[in-house]
Order: structure tokens, then sequence, then C-alpha cells
């Protein structure tokens, strides 16, 4: 039986994760005019998150900086993508990679999109650096802070791409792992959950996103007065090491 590997979240109180991360099922796409046909995406099940689970997503002994999610809150001063842009140059990666920022508008269920074709690509692994399986650990984590002025969600498959791979391929050893893995996988009626993380602006998490597949959504994100408002983001790559941060939870 292959095992799965599970998220591994850096948190100090069980009680704040659950407080702001619900869990659900899958499914896949089809037929749907704004997706990528067999994307992979929420089945609007949400449930709170199950007292019990935090211990399950926290990181093991041998959890390495690069396959570590974390979550913070940006320092006051720290309000545009200028200066967060700044922060970020004194985060210790001289070669660390600006990405596109991003405007999403509330109500999406996911929001990364193909250039291309503009198509909803569901939850998916990123490719920047289209590393082998043998070296997939060693990818540069993704950094992404919401600048607001709506909160949004950070969606994260409970199982790892790795995993995924040793399930779905025979020769897993030499296969360059992509998100039609994960397609696989679910098509196979392999069990996958996602986690649904709230981020409000001013805050932001880094993520292993080249091993755990992963989306944002801003479904969902109404304020208290039932207003909803677009979200805008910033992202970097780089390798970082974890604590760079308060932690948020």
């Amino acid at each position: 039986m292959t095992t799965m590997h599970p998220a591994a979240i850096a948190f100090r109180d069980p009680a704040a994760l659950r407080a702001r991360c619900d869990i659900g099922n899958v499914r896949r796409v089809h037929g749907e005019p704004d997706y990528e046909n067999g994307a992979v995406v929420p089945a609007g099940d949400w449930a709170p998150l199950p007292e019990e689970h935090p211990e399950r997503y926290a990181p093991g002994l041998f959890t390495k900086d690069s396959g570590l999610v974390e979550f913070f809150r940006l320092p006051g001063t720290v309000t545009d993508v200028h200066t967060v842009a700044a922060l970020v140059g004194l985060l210790g990666d001289p070669l660390h990679v600006a990405l596109d920022p991003a405007e999403d508008p509330p109500g999406e269920l996911v929001t990364h999109r193909l250039p291309e074709s503009g198509l909803c690509l569901g939850l998916h692994v990123d490719n920047h650096q289209n590393l082998p399986y043998p070296d997939r650990d060693t990818a540069r984590r993704r950094l992404c802070v919401n600048l607001g002025p709506g909160s949004r969600h950070l969606l994260l498959a409970d199982t790892d791409i790795k995993s995924i791979c040793r399930t779905v391929h025979d020769r897993y050893e030499t296969h360059c792992p992509h998100t039609d893995d994960l397609r696989m996988f679910v098509a196979l009626r392999r069990p996958l959950k996602v986690l649904r993380v709230r981020i409000d602006p001013g805050e932001g998490w880094l993520a292993p996103t080249a091993v755990l597949p992963y989306d944002e959504s801003t479904e969902g994100t109404e304020g208290a007065e039932g207003q909803a408002r677009w979200s805008a983001t910033a992202s970097w790559l780089g390798h970082w090491g974890r604590d760079l941060f308060d932690p948020l939870i």
C-alpha cells in the first residue's frame, strides 16, 4: 500500500488553525466552459476541520523547510506591492523570482488560469522549475500575500504530488510530476481532500506549490456586512528558511 504524505502545516495553536480552515471533497470538471477539461476543483461540501485533524498536518521531525506551509501577517509598514517586494528582498534568497500580480473578483471557486486560454486550472502544481520526481522536494516555495481589499482562501490538497505519482505511475522515479497526475489520481477515485484556509488582507502564506497541489479561491469571503470585494495578490518563488515571519496561527 502506498503511503500518502499530507500537507505539513506550521501552527502553534490547533484551535487557531481550525478557526480559519474548512475541509471538503473534490470533483472533476467536464464540459464547463470556464475550466480546463478534467480540472479538479472543490466539491463545495465544506465542513469544519475536525478537532483531531490539525495534528495530522503537523510537520514531522524530518520535514524540510522546502516542504513546509506557513501562514503569517505582514508588518504594519508593509502595505502595497512595492513595500512587500522590498521585504521579500531581505528574506535571504538573492535569486528569488517575482511572479505576475493578480486581481480576482469575489465569488471565484478557483482563481488561477492558464495565460494562453484563460481557462481555470483547478488544483494544480507549479512547474516553473520542471523538476523530476527525485528532485521535486528541492523546488522553491511560493510566497503569496493578500493585498486586499477583500479576503480570499488558499486551497491545499491533503496529499502531495510525489505520493500521487507513486500511485498512478509504475516508473515514477523518472517521471516529472504534473497536474495531469493529480487529475488521473482523482479519475481513479483515489481519496483526496482539500483544505480551505482563509487569508485576510495583510496576511500571507509560504507553501511548496511544486509539491503540494493548490489553488486560491474568493468564494465565500463576504465580510461582516455581506459585502464581497476584489482581492489582489503579489507572489514570489524562492528558497527560504522557516520562521521568517511571526506565525499567524
